[in-house]
């Protein structure tokens, strides 16, 4: 194999799509097939699965593509390490999938620490990222048994909207939201999980009737008036302050957000990052919602 077959396949695999993957590397769809098949047969397992006319990734190929992107990756360092004057440091790779309206002050926290490394930021698991490593995670999903890990807070959700009758007396059973308008994020965002695992329990369907992937569009349209949103108290305190609030009873719904580290042995850096990030979420409880 080779580094062309090797880039052909990540344009492919990135895209889903021979002729996409052709196109970024500038060769014929018949050569960009030829290549793939190449490549399974040196391997001897297929990498992608043909579904009708088009393919996709299966999980041979994701496995691979993990150590492929890395490789290439370390490729471009070492190519620029010997070409260029100065050597470039590697960028900061940084998932944030919750607390989005802190993405200002985690970053600019990953800054001070790494102040000559760009931070790549990603908000959302996508099939192009999936197989990605990155360096410090924030999300509510459990981090695996073999990373290190700090929970950075525990947040309850309360309900918040425009409309003071919704929330009087600042208590809210579930099922009254049965027929409201919801406005939320969307399906398998790590908010709606917590929110439609939470109302499983009381075999409750709402009404979902604005939904949105970017939480600056849910938190504007709650800011003017536009349904009955689920506000985290700490993360979304900025724009819940401007609510009518209430908790939900008997059992409220908490989430709890976690920082994962990517790299598998810690450094002095990774560590100053983990403490300064712990800080900054606690010193956001400072603006915690309360009912």
């Amino acid at each position: 194999m080779n580094i062309a077959q090797l880039q052909g396949f990540v344009y492919t695999a990135q895209t889903g799509s021979i002729t996409q993957g052709a196109k970024q590397s500038f060769v014929s769809q018949p050569a960009m097939t030829k290549m793939i098949q190449e490549l399974e047969k040196e391997l001897g397992v297929p990498l992608f699965d043909r579904v009708g006319r088009g393919i996709q990734i299966n999980d041979q190929g994701r496995a691979f593509l993990n150590y492929v992107e890395a490789g290439l990756d370390q490729i471009k360092m070492g190519v620029e390490a010997v070409s260029k004057p100065i050597i470039k440091k590697r960028p900061i790779r940084l998932l944030v999938e919750v607390a989005s309206a802190l993405i200002p002050d985690i970053i600019t926290t990953i800054h001070k620490i790494y102040p000559e490394s760009p931070i790549q930021l990603t908000q959302r698991i996508a099939a192009v990222n999936e197989t990605r490593e990155f360096d410090f995670t924030i999300s509510t999903h459990q981090p695996r048994p073999d990373r290190r890990f700090v929970p950075l807070l525990t947040e309850e959700i309360l309900i918040g909207s425009m409309d003071p009758t919704l929330t009087t007396g600042g208590l809210i059973t579930p099922d009254t939201l049965a027929n409201q308008p919801i406005v939320s994020l969307g399906l398998h965002t790590p908010l709606r999980n917590t929110m439609e695992a939470y109302f499983k329990k009381y075999d409750l369907n709402l009404n979902y009737q604005y939904e949105s992937d970017d939480p600056a569009s849910i938190r504007a349209m709650l800011s003017t008036g536009v349904g009955v949103g689920f506000i985290p108290s700490v993360t979304w305190a900025a724009t819940g302050k401007f609510l009518n609030l209430a908790r939900l009873t008997p059992d409220p719904p908490f989430r709890t957000i976690y920082l994962t580290e990517g790299q598998t042995k810690e450094d002095t850096q990774t560590r100053q990052v983990a403490n300064a990030l712990v800080a900054l979420f606690v010193s956001e409880r400072a603006h915690e919602l309360r009912v």
